[in-house]
């Protein structure tokens, strides 16, 4: 988590950090990103850095958290606007956000964090962005509507509905990194869609 000497930063010099840690993280796996590289960028002493962040790992987390607090605040609301029914609030979060994923501004950043696994890094927040997105689904969630009887069993449930997001997306990139041409959008959305379904009814036919 930033340091308060970081929240307490004049807005256009904030911005203009937070620019240059989204260009180098975008553009680099963590391993290979720098901070040498995000202080030029920014135009501060590298001094500067550690009065705004423990280490490379803090910032880091600092830009995936801020991004996902977009995406988490915008799953809810779906949820909301769907009385609590998690299958259908999923299928049309997940339509939108792959699309945010794959075309809009932090798509750079998407591909180089998924081709390098650095998703796993994330485990690591310490304000457990994960964690309190799972509660508050778990909370607003009509638990009448699935065969669940523990907010563990939920947390798995939920597991699974986001592994299924992540490897549509994968599949994308992973086209576009071998040079293929790449599934169009609406492939990936119905493909990812078709994954959820199987997950909600059953893959298998009933004789």
């Amino acid at each position: 988590m930033p340091k308060d000497t970081f929240f307490n930063l004049a807005l256009p010099k904030k911005a203009r950090l937070f620019a240059a840690i989204s260009h180098e993280f975008s553009r680099k796996s963590f391993d290979d990103s720098a901070i040498s590289e995000i202080v030029e960028a920014a135009g501060i002493p590298r001094g500067s850095f550690y009065q705004y962040f423990d280490n490379k790992l803090d910032c880091y987390l600092y830009f995936v958290g801020r991004i996902q607090k977009e995406r988490n605040e915008l799953y809810l609301s779906i949820l909301q606007k769907n009385a609590g029914d998690l299958f259908e609030a999923s299928k049309q979060f997940f339509t939108v956000s792959i699309m945010y994923v794959i075309e809009e501004s932090y798509s750079e950043f998407y591909q180089t964090m998924i081709e390098a696994h650095d998703f796993r890094l994330q485990r690591s927040l310490g304000h457990g962005n994960m964690h309190q997105l799972v509660q508050k689904l778990y909370e607003q969630t009509d638990l009448s509507l699935l065969k669940i009887e523990s907010f563990e069993e939920f947390r798995d449930l939920v597991n699974l509905m986001l592994n299924i997001f992540f490897s549509s997306i994968r599949n994308y990139f992973h086209y576009q990194q071998k040079g293929e041409k790449p599934l169009s959008v609406t492939a990936i959305q119905e493909r990812c869609l078709t994954m959820l379904s199987w997950l909600k009814y059953g893959a298998a036919k009933i004789n």
